[in-house]
């Protein structure tokens, strides 16, 4: 395991770095992939871009369960979505509250879907 300590540091801004940001970020950190393409149009203001949707992930094939280095897509119960990076059995992303390493048992409590997909720098290795 890739130690992940210099990525729990973080800090969200909504116009500048949100969860989208970090996801990218952590990918090119720990697998050495870089999936801005898997999030083209959602890397502006959260106040402008960020509706995600099954659009967030358009390019991205869908996946039953987790494998390292899957997008997982989260909506709560507001209906606002999140996305985070599945590492080593766990979820890590950003919040407002900062930096969170949670198993899936962990996120259904705050999350009533989530969903997982393989970035499309997989796709493109598989084929």
């Amino acid at each position: 395991m890739k130690s992940i300590d210099h990525l729990l540091n973080r800090h969200y801004d909504p116009e500048n770095y949100h969860c989208v940001h970090y996801v990218i970020e952590a990918a090119k950190d720990i697998f050495g992939q870089d999936y801005s393409e898997s999030f083209i149009g959602l890397t502006g203001s959260l106040h402008e871009t960020l509706k995600t949707s099954r659009n967030t992930a358009v390019k991205n094939r869908r996946i039953d369960h987790p494998i390292d280095g899957s997008i997982v897509l989260m909506t709560n119960h507001n209906q606002s979505s999140h996305v985070g990076l599945f590492y080593c059995g766990r979820v890590l992303h950003l919040t407002e509250l900062g930096v969170h390493y949670l198993n899936i048992q962990v996120l259904k409590k705050f999350y009533k879907r989530i969903r997982y997909y393989e970035p499309i720098t997989h796709i493109h290795k598989s084929n």
